[in-house]
């Protein structure tokens, strides 16, 4: 099955301030990391409803999934990612020791 990917506004977010953190210090390193998450991004397109269920789903209104992904550096980062029919929707974006998404972080 082929999902269609969207990133909400909250997701967004995240991905712009993990950006331009790792910018400040790297421009080559920023540039590898969205070439990171993009390639998580087209997994999503295919592999979406394997997902492990994330930690915190059970704390949260919806069944949350989790994505991992990592740099060439071998920091890991989580995609948060909600599912409904054929539509995934990036939720959040964690990246290494951040804390768990409470509910009212959640865009729906």
């Amino acid at each position: 099955m082929k999902f269609t990917v969207f990133e909400l506004p909250k997701a967004t977010a995240d991905k712009r301030r993990i950006v331009e953190w790792i910018f400040e210090r790297s421009p080559q390193g920023a540039a590898a990391w969205l070439n990171a998450y993009d390639q998580m991004a087209e997994r999503l397109q295919t592999m979406a409803s394997i997902l492990p269920v994330a930690p915190e789903s059970k704390e949260l209104p919806l069944e949350v999934r989790q994505i991992f992904f990592k740099t060439r550096h071998g920091r890991i980062y989580r995609a948060a990612c909600y599912i409904e029919g054929q539509s995934v929707y990036i939720l959040r974006v964690r990246g290494p020791g951040q804390a768990p998404i409470q509910t009212d972080e959640l865009d729906r």
